[in-house]
């Protein structure tokens, strides 16, 4: 303890280390408290008891997924024969083993515009992935396959099918009836990818939602990030529609028809792809937002992409319905190319120059992870070069936060910050694959384990970063939440691991939405995909935002040392 104070003493970044004083960040400094003569110890979270409260949580089934198409519960105990069965049964031609799984949801407000042409009761638009490719089971499912039928595997988790999931929602999360699709968008709009190692690789991955200006934009990892407008409309709605119909004519728009469900709706894409270049060699999961135009009030919102949420926050400026045409050898540059999309990578969206905020803070929390690797050993790695936010953005406003801590001074003269939620991973490391570290020391900090966080920062360009959570870590599905995913009981074959502890989550939980619920703008929707398998909306008050944010250090950072 004593060389620990003579290096926070010596070293100004290790202030925040001295174990007499540390504990002082966490109060403002005219707090009476930080006057008293009073020492603190550290708390340390676990990782599932730091979640914000939930209160109302439902699990998205698709019904335009074939019953056939779906893992039958009663093959859930020999899984590796049955996926082995399917193998062997498919068509020549076909390039995945035939079921599905539907996960990682992004959900949107249905704008006013396209409220007159759905169901009066239509109130969200969500989207889901649609694929072969999952973790629903025991790790040694995927080992024993990928030794015994590696090509079993290989038809499962490494296929080109990444299909696009999108239904129509009622206020409380439900599927309007014959409002709802899946959609092969690959090979809908002629891109697939067919052609030598490419073949394994899908075209799209991940599907999300932004509502940009009052209209729907759909936002897709590929080799970087593309985006479209869509339109979402009742079939009934569209006869009538004549300008609609000049309009596909002279291929302004594209209509998608789907490969199951969608009897009572229309899709349409209206631009077919425009591609977000961060300047690097490959990028995914940028966060669209807007705020108000800074100079021309009047004006619409400018929109900007979120790149990197790392030490130094990098956002920039987007106009998507404006492109550069990029030369082919450009396009060459990406280090994951899909030939079948270089007509797409060629349109480039128009941006201004990424800003760069000012470092990040400290976490408002410490998690067991700090105290069981401490310093440079830290399992987690949320501002990496290539680490990129899940969900992004909601308002949170002073006035739905405690005077607590630290708050008000954060907050400083701004009557708002906008909030995301990010994700951070143990990543694989070489020495995993090293005979002489023991299996013992590898299971204290298994790879490929999820864990979220909250970010907040400022509503305009350089977006600083003013506050940033611990650790916490989203759990499962209960029995209380209606629909039933028939995959949920298999998400708790895999739970997050660490140091020999289990937590009550999911060992990948993966945010991918955050928006306001409708009608009430002090509550939250946060939706979630488990393990690959399966997906959750979850409603949370701002106020349980704001706790993880802002808490309050007597009951989530300090407790007197006796």
């Amino acid at each position: 303890l004593e060389s620990n104070k003579v290096v926070a003493q010596k070293h100004k970044d290790c202030e925040i280390c001295n174990v007499d004083t540390c504990w002082k960040r966490f109060l403002d400094e005219d707090d009476a408290i930080t006057k008293e003569n009073k020492r603190f110890d550290t708390k340390y979270w676990r990782f599932d008891k730091a979640a914000p409260k939930i209160s109302k949580s439902v699990a998205l089934v698709l019904p335009s997924l074939p019953e056939e198409l779906r893992i039958p519960s009663r093959r859930h105990e020999d899984i590796e024969d049955f996926l082995t069965e399917k193998y062997d049964a498919r068509e020549e031609t076909d390039r995945y083993i035939p079921f599905l799984v539907e996960y990682n949801p992004s959900l949107v407000q249905i704008p006013l515009g396209l409220k007159p042409s759905l169901p009066h009761e239509a109130a969200y638009l969500t989207t889901l992935r649609v694929t072969p490719a999952n973790n629903c089971f025991k790790e040694e499912v995927y080992s024993n396959l990928k030794s015994n039928r590696k090509e079993v595997w290989d038809s499962m988790m490494w296929t080109s099918t990444n299909h696009l999931g999108l239904a129509v929602l009622d206020r409380n999360y439900q599927m309007i009836p014959g409002y709802d699709a899946i959609i092969d968008l690959a090979n809908e709009m002629k891109v697939q990818k067919t052609n030598g190692d490419s073949g394994v690789e899908p075209s799209f991955m991940d599907y999300r939602l932004a509502t940009l200006n009052g209209e729907v934009y759909l936002n897709i990892n590929t080799d970087t990030v593309i985006i479209t407008k869509l339109m979402i409309r009742s079939k009934d709605f569209v006869k009538n529609d004549r300008r609609y119909y000049r309009q596909i004519k002279t291929k302004r728009m594209f209509n998608v028809k789907p490969l199951y469900g969608g009897e009572k709706l229309d899709i349409t894409l209206l631009h077919q792809f425009n591609t977000i270049w961060s300047g690097g060699s490959r990028g995914k999961n940028y966060a669209l937002f807007t705020v108000p135009n800074a100079t021309h009030p009047n004006a619409p919102d400018s929109i900007y992409a979120e790149i990197n949420v790392n030490p130094y926050h990098k956002v920039s400026q987007i106009y998507p319905d404006e492109i550069d045409m990029l030369k082919k050898k450009d396009v060459k540059t990406r280090t994951r190319r899909n030939y079948m999309l270089d007509g797409i990578m060629q349109r480039k969206v128009k941006h201004n120059n990424a800003t760069v905020s000012s470092r990040a803070p400290h976490a408002s929390f410490s998690t067991v992870d700090e105290h069981w690797f401490p310093g440079n050993n830290a399992p987690f790695e949320p501002f990496s070069p290539v680490a990129h936010g899940g969900a992004c953005c909601i308002e949170l406003r002073k006035s739905q936060v405690l005077p607590v801590g630290n708050a008000m001074k954060t907050f400083g003269d701004h009557e708002y910050l906008l909030v995301g939620i990010a994700h951070s991973l143990v990543k694989w490391k070489h020495w995993y694959n090293y005979h002489d570290v023991a299996e013992s020391d590898k299971a204290l900090l298994p790879f490929q384990h999820y864990v979220s966080f909250l970010y907040a920062f400022e509503p305009y360009p350089p977006f600083n970063l003013r506050a940033r959570s611990g650790y916490f870590c989203l759990g499962y599905p209960g029995e209380d939440e209606g629909t039933v995913n028939p995959n949920s009981v298999l998400t708790f074959n895999r739970k997050l691991r660490q140091h020999n502890e289990t937590f009550n989550c999911a060992q990948i939980h993966f945010v991918s939405t955050l928006v306001e619920k409708v009608d009430e703008d002090n509550m939250i929707v946060i939706g979630y995909g488990l393990n690959d398998c399966t997906s959750r909306l979850v409603e949370v008050s701002k106020q349980e935002i704001a706790k993880l944010l802002f808490p309050d250090p007597l009951e989530m950072n300090l407790q007197e040392r006796k």
